[in-house]
C-alpha cells in the first residue's frame, strides 16, 4: 500500500539540536549536577510534566531552582534551556514544502512552551513564519496535548483526528522508543540516526513503497 501521510518529529529531524550545549550553559552558571537532572535519554519527572504542559513555565523554573540550589533568573534559565536549539537548514524547509504538495504531512513533537517561544523568534527572523506548523497539514506539540511520545495515545490522537490509515502513514523520529510505539501501532517507520540525511532517507523509503501497477 502506498504512503499517503507522513508524520515528522521536530528535534533532530527538522531542527538540529545539541543537548550538550544546554548542559554546558547551566554549568557556566554554577550548576554542577545537570546531567543527573536531564539528559537526552533520562530526565527528572518535572521535565516530563513540562513537556506535557502539566506544569507552568513558572513551576518549571521553580523546580530547576530547587533541584540546582541556585537562584537563577527567569531569563537566564530560559537562555540556558534554549541553548540546545540550533538551526533548520533552508534545504530542509524546502523539502517540507515539497512533501506537503504530495502528501498529508504532520508534525508530532515532544516540546515545551519555552522552546516554542524561542523557535517562533528564530522562525520569524530566518524564514518569515511564526510557527513551523505552517509547513504541515497540522502540527501536534506535546505541551498542548497533555501527553508525549512514546505514549501510544498521542499517536492515536493524530491518527484519529485526521482519519489516517497506519498502513498508509510513515513516521520519522530519532528516538528508538518512539519508533517502537509507532511500529507496534502499524505505522511505517524511519529511525533517523546521527549523520543520516532526512531527505535522502525519506525519498528512498517512499520510492521502495510505491504501489505496483499490475498489467
Amino acid at each position: 500500500m502506498a504512503i499517503k501521510n507522513i508524520i515528522f518529529d521536530y528535534g533532530k529531524v527538522i531542527i538540529n539540536l545539541d543537548f550538550d550545549l544546554t548542559r554546558a550553559a547551566f554549568e557556566r552558571e554554577g550548576v554542577n549536577n545537570f546531567n543527573s537532572l536531564f539528559t537526552e535519554f533520562s530526565q527528572q519527572p518535572f521535565f516530563h510534566l513540562f513537556d506535557c504542559g502539566l506544569i507552568s513555565e513558572e513551576e518549571f523554573r521553580l523546580h530547576l531552582r530547587t533541584a540546582t540550589g541556585l537562584e537563577l533568573s527567569d531569563s537566564k534559565i530560559d537562555e540556558c534551556w534554549n541553548a540546545m536549539l540550533l538551526d533548520i537548514p533552508q534545504s530542509r524547509m524546502k523539502f517540507l514544502d515539497e512533501m506537503k504538495k504530495e502528501y498529508k504531512t504532520f508534525m508530532l513533537s515532544n516540546t515545551n512552551s519555552i522552546h516554542l517561544d524561542a523557535l517562533s523568534v528564530y522562525l520569524k527572523k530566518t524564514f518569515s513564519i511564526s510557527d513551523i506548523a505552517e509547513k504541515f497539514s497540522k502540527a501536534y506539540y506535546s505541551c498542548r496535548c497533555g501527553m508525549r511520545k512514546p505514549d501510544e495515545k498521542i499517536f492515536q490522537l493524530v491518527m484519529s483526528e485526521n482519519n489516517l490509515d497506519p498502513a498508509e502513514t510513515l513516521f520519522i523520529d530519532d528516538s528508538a522508543v518512539n519508533i517502537e510505539t509507532a511500529d507496534q501501532l502499524g505505522l511505517h517507520v524511519i529511525l533517523l540516526m546521527p549523520g543520516d540525511n532526512l531527505e535522502a532517507k525519506v525519498m528512498e523509503y517512499l520510492a521502495s513503497h510505491k504501489e505496483t501497477v499490475l498489467h
